[in-house]
């Protein structure tokens, strides 16, 4: 009986953090020639940026790009032009590592790699998850200098697997 309350408080204490952060999330909407395409939920407080097949979710913690990935019927289509896809943000991308994951109840690539900031040339390296959501594929990217990528790796994680088709 005693383990049953203990697991019963552990749930509602679960459940009491989880709900207020959920309520404090917004929805964000990236489109593709002119139609919305893809739902994102993001933090309240979260600056966006959005243009036609682009969007960008900027935090305290993070700058998360996600793009439209034309002529890409999977995931695993796009993982070849992964630095073509992100050249506007960050160039002469490597990829060091590659795996499979599970995003919007669809086969995803987590791409990780080295390269260059675009905006100033510094080293650094990139993460870039590929997606499909309602038949379209999605690259998000998150990037920066020494381990920048890494620590936005959880948050990145957080908003993509809100990942849902615009109704």
């Amino acid at each position: 009986m005693n383990k049953y309350i203990r697991s019963l408080q552990a749930l509602i204490f679960i459940a009491s953090i989880a709900l207020p952060a959920s309520a404090e999330d917004k929805s964000v909407t990236l489109s593709v020639e002119g139609k919305p395409a893809l739902v994102l939920q993001v933090p309240a407080a979260a600056k966006i940026t959005s243009s036609n097949s682009y969007v960008n979710v900027k935090t305290t913690n993070m700058s998360l790009h996600v793009w439209a990935v034309p002529h890409a019927k999977t995931a695993a289509d796009a993982v070849p032009r992964a630095a073509e896809l992100i050249k506007s943000e960050f160039i002469k991308f490597k990829t060091k590592a590659s795996m499979d994951m599970i995003i919007a109840n669809a086969p995803a690539k987590h791409v990780t790699g080295s390269g260059n900031e675009a905006d100033d040339g510094d080293p650094g390296n990139a993460e870039v998850v590929f997606f499909v959501v309602g038949g379209q594929v999605f690259a998000g990217c998150v990037h920066g200098e020494f381990d920048d990528a890494s620590r936005a790796r959880a948050p990145m994680m957080a908003v993509l697997q809100t990942a849902h088709a615009a109704p």
